[in-house]
């Protein structure tokens, strides 16, 4: 009897266990992502073609009151590029909107680059006096693309347009890559593509050409616009900005122009077509010693690129320069004043004659600037050019307050490549530099390569 009572209460335990297990069991907590509503986000962008177009209308016709323009449009024909180059074709009237309320001395041209069953092919439309021309070729690309049309070699096309199209001589031209591709080339040696970029920035030079780029994130079309005075537009809102060709370096972002004598140069000269000036007499303040030697090549370039931003904008200019160097160990001055009107080849030959010594600054502001005698219908403007701080010349009594005086005086707008100061100073540049562009409405930059200033000066 004892023995069934066990069986049954071991049967009774194992139907028991058997019953829960076999019951549903809760559902596991799924592990999710947590996301902060409040986390920052990357500002996202759209593109507007139309609004690109519209913004390089602009910039070719705001500085003259009777402009001439011409505008050659060179264009990926690959058949990823089609919604694009319907857009293209949408808005072309719009930039048309702009050039005609201030001229109707216009031109357009195309360039059409592709790759067909692998084979390249260039085809330039010539000028047109109206817009219909270039209209119907960014109809046609459309209507003959196909799978087996790809992106060609643009910079090819580039080379292509910018040696067979003529050129106004009196005309900066505004050439418009519009491509979601890289820029190739089919040239097959080492380097190509950075030496064919060196070609096109001397023909564009050459020809006052400024190439724009609505196209992606890429050094070389960074480069182009930068060297030739052109700009960059994001050809979608996958491309990261490179609105003033900035560089960054950890959590530092830099304008990498700020980084080169000839990009300070071409920002100065920026900065001063914005001011909108009537006539403008330019006169650099170049400081001629030992130190400035390895400058004087950037520095003429510089010459360059400020006159190709003076040139596109019409400015009404003149060069003019006072030349200044001392004595080894801080000896007795010279001052020379060259009035203008200097070419920009006469200045380049004087920035490289030969350099010795020390150097004064203030001797160069009081006693140079004076004998400029700036006639009343032009403005002044005063670059200076050095590698050094300002040293001080209490023996003559020269200080910095009466040489910003004479500035003033003179109605002198001030720009300075100047020096940086002494680890012990509290800002980074020159006092005097400093404070001569900021009260004259100037701007002021450190030189590139400058070396740290004896604080004894």
């Amino acid at each position: 009897m004892k023995h069934w009572i066990l069986l049954l209460t071991v049967s009774l335990f194992i139907s028991g266990t058997l019953a829960a297990m076999a019951q549903v069991q809760p559902p596991r907590r799924r592990h999710r992502m947590l996301v902060n509503p409040d986390a920052k986000q990357e500002k996202t962008f759209t593109v507007d073609i139309g609004k690109n177009l519209k913004d390089i209308a602009k910039r070719a016709t705001q500085y003259s009151p009777n402009p001439k323009v011409d505008v050659v449009f060179v264009v990926d024909g690959g058949w990823r590029m089609n919604s694009t180059i319907a857009a293209l074709e949408k808005h072309l009237v719009e930039m048309l909107g702009v050039i005609e309320a201030k001229t109707m001395d216009y031109r357009f041209a195309l360039v059409k680059f592709q790759m067909v069953q692998g084979e390249p092919q260039v085809s330039l439309h010539q000028w047109q006096l109206d817009y219909l021309g270039v209209e119907n070729a960014l109809r046609q690309i459309r209507v003959e693309s196909g799978n087996n049309v790809d992106a060609g070699y643009g910079l090819d096309a580039l080379m292509k347009g910018l040696n067979e199209f003529e050129f106004r001589e009196d005309v900066a031209t505004q050439f418009i890559v519009v491509s979601n591709s890289r820029m190739r080339t089919s040239w097959p040696e080492a380097k190509a593509k950075s030496k064919v970029a060196k070609q096109l920035i001397a023909l564009c030079q050459q020809n006052n050409v400024h190439l724009n780029f609505i196209g992606i994130s890429e050094k070389v079309q960074a480069e182009l616009t930068d060297e030739t005075g052109g700009k960059w537009y994001p050809v979608n809102a996958n491309q990261r900005p490179m609105t003033g060709q900035l560089i960054r370096s950890g959590d530092t972002i830099a304008d990498k122009a700020l980084l080169r004598v000839d990009g300070l140069f071409k920002r100065i000269a920026e900065h001063l077509v914005e001011s909108r000036p009537d006539k403008v007499d330019v006169v650099f303040v170049f400081d001629y010693s030992l130190s400035m030697e390895r400058k004087v090549d950037a520095a003429c370039d510089g010459v360059d690129r400020m006159v190709s931003v003076f040139n596109a904008a019409g400015l009404d200019y003149r060069f003019g320069l006072i030349r200044f160097w001392a004595g080894i160990g801080g000896g007795e001055s010279t001052v020379v004043v060259t009035r203008p009107a200097l070419e920009p080849g006469q200045v380049k030959s004087l920035f490289r004659l030969p350099k010795t010594g020390d150097e004064h600054l203030l001797d160069a502001i009081m006693e140079g600037v004076p004998k400029l005698r700036t006639p009343a219908e032009r403005e002044l403007t005063l670059v200076i050019v050095t590698d050094e701080t300002t040293s001080q010349r209490r023996d003559k009594g020269y200080t910095a307050g009466k040489a910003i005086a004479v500035c003033r005086g003179a109605r002198a707008r001030v720009y300075v490549i100047g020096g940086v100061g002494s680890m012990s100073s509290k800002t980074l540049g020159d006092n005097f530099q400093r404070q001569v562009a900021q009260l004259t409405k100037g701007i002021h930059y450190i030189m590139p390569g400058a070396t740290i200033a004896d604080p004894r000066r």
